[in-house]
């Protein structure tokens, strides 16, 4: 009986039913845009680094007079629980599970002590307020609108119930749809635009399912037969193409005949002519020349005037570069698009606590959002693009040099070794917390002032920017955090509304439907 009502309670905390609008803007195209694993403090960190808190391009008024929304971003995924309700620690064991929990985000929870955010990196582990979402749980909610466990791709908890993607409505209503990436093509958030799967590690069937689909545009890193610094590699075995949906995928999509009526590019130059519109096939898989990032894993390259003092890989492509072709090729569809970029190495950089890489990163990011904002606004217009600016979680756990008192490895690792990278993150039974901070500003081309309290997923508020058509619906989804706001809310003039990432679903499943609704009236 009590596996029956922990079900039951599963059904209703995992679906939030669309809300009747009060009022509903129409959008011929939707571009949805992740920088994947950063919060508000690391958002800071690389606006501060480029000078431009506040002042990015998403986040000021634009010349048609166009003002983007801005507001934060809970990310909490299902937590599996057993016939007793006790939290299972390994989210993808489905065998011993009766049921799912939401892991939830509370002002009050979160702000009662400082650690509340990454309960998960301290034993004992398995309390209810736990401390991440992972990107597939968070890629599902936010193009499918439903929660679920970490590690499912468009599916619930159980793995049995599989969900419809925001891409998937998109193509019902004959608009095209793309998924550009900066890490592996099949990785866990591109994976989440179209795919459905147990598991985010499944990258041959994932990568299948997206070419199988009828998706336009699939890009992303991931490539077999190249390094993450531009240089060939032999393959060592079957598992190197894993990304790529296994050798023979890779090859029935590289032969003459193609797969699916996909063309295949994997040259930066391709990829350039594809941005300045100099080849626009109907529809195209592009997979840069890098084993698994564009360049935040790149080694052994010449010293050069980077945030990292490491030169770039010279032979991929940038992330703008690749949004810009991407969208060339969706607009060739009259009825409109749904896109979505990622900026997905951003994550990986946190993990590591790799500072001037993140920077680097979200750099690369901001400048994919300049070149799809210039892209609006030569070939479209804010009065029937949406573009939404967000995180899927946040990682590491960025705070300002100062909020914590480390006996041992002081405000920031000194070096790069891991027993000083464990040493300088927040340990509640050896570090003293101070205060709450924010970031620290030290001026254009500087590092911030900053510590990073953990090397995994936190469940704190990340933010988001919109504008277009329909921006104004995600104010009825909101609750307040004012603590948050207080921290950060100055430099981007947020008064700490945020929303519950389920809720971009249901804004792009909203504009989609009154633009399909007016298509249909006239």
């Amino acid at each position: 009986m009590l596996a029956s009502r922990l079900l039951l309670a599963t059904a209703l905390t995992g679906v939030l039913a669309t809300p009747a609008f009060a009022q509903e803007s129409g959008a011929r195209n939707v571009i949805l845009m992740i920088s994947d694993g950063i919060g508000f403090n690391g958002w800071l960190a690389a606006d501060y680094y480029q000078g431009l808190a506040g002042q990015q391009s998403y986040q000021i008024t634009r010349p048609d007079g166009t003002t983007p929304v801005v507001h934060g971003l809970d990310h909490h995924a299902l937590n599996l629980i057993d016939a007793a309700g006790n939290v299972l620690p390994n989210g993808e064991d489905v065998a011993l599970a009766a049921g799912a929990v939401a892991q939830g985000y509370d002002p009050m929870t979160r702000w009662t002590r400082f650690e509340n955010t990454m309960l998960n990196d301290f034993p004992p582990v398995g309390e209810r307020y736990t401390s991440y979402t992972d990107s597939a749980a968070a890629g599902t909610a936010l193009m499918a609108g439903r929660k679920t466990s970490n590690g499912r791709v468009n599916l619930d908890w159980t793995g049995q119930e599989a969900m419809r993607t925001i891409a998937q409505i998109a193509m019902d209503q004959d608009r095209s749809a793309g998924s550009v990436a900066s890490v592996m093509v099949s990785h866990a958030t591109p994976a989440a635009v179209i795919a459905h799967n147990i598991s985010r590690n499944n990258y041959v069937e994932i990568f299948n399912e997206m070419v199988a689909s009828d998706l336009d545009v699939i890009m992303g890193a991931g490539h077999p037969l190249y390094d993450n610094s531009g240089n060939q590699i032999e393959p060592e075995d079957e598992e190197a193409f894993r990304y790529v949906g296994g050798s023979e995928t890779l090859a029935a999509l590289t032969s003459e005949e193609g797969l699916n009526g996909f063309t295949f590019i994997d040259a930066a130059s391709d990829f350039q002519a594809l941005a300045d519109g100099e080849i626009l096939p109907e529809r195209v898989v592009g997979i840069a020349r890098a084993g698994s990032t564009l360049q935040a894993s790149r080694e052994g390259l010449p010293e050069a005037d980077t945030p990292s003092g490491m030169a770039y890989n010279p032979v991929v492509p940038d992330l703008a570069t690749m949004s810009l072709g991407a969208l060339n090729v969706l607009d060739q569809d009259e009825d409109g698009f749904f896109l979505m970029i990622e900026g997905g190495a951003v994550d990986w950089m946190g993990h590591s606590n790799d500072m001037p890489r993140f920077i680097e990163e979200q750099i690369d990011f901001n400048l994919a959002v300049d070149a799809v904002i210039a892209w609006v606004e030569e070939n479209s217009s804010w009065e029937e693009t949406l573009l939404i600016v967000t995180s899927d979680h946040e990682c590491g756990g960025i705070w300002g040099e100062g909020t914590w008192t480390n006996g041992v490895g002081g405000a920031v690792a000194a070096d790069r070794s891991e027993e000083a990278l464990v040493a300088a993150r927040f340990d509640p039974a050896e570090d003293v917390f101070n205060a709450y901070l924010a970031v620290q500003n030290r001026g254009v081309g500087n590092i911030p002032g900053y510590q990073w309290s953990s090397r995994n997923h936190t469940n704190e508020l990340v933010p988001l920017w919109a504008m277009g058509p329909g921006a104004e619906l995600f104010a009825e989804f909101t609750r307040t955090d004012l603590e948050a706001a207080e921290l950060w809310g100055e430099p981007y003039g947020w008064n700490g509304h945020f929303i519950d990432n389920t809720a971009v679903f249901h804004v792009m499943n909203a504009v989609f439907a009154a633009d399909e609704m007016a298509m249909m009236a006239n």
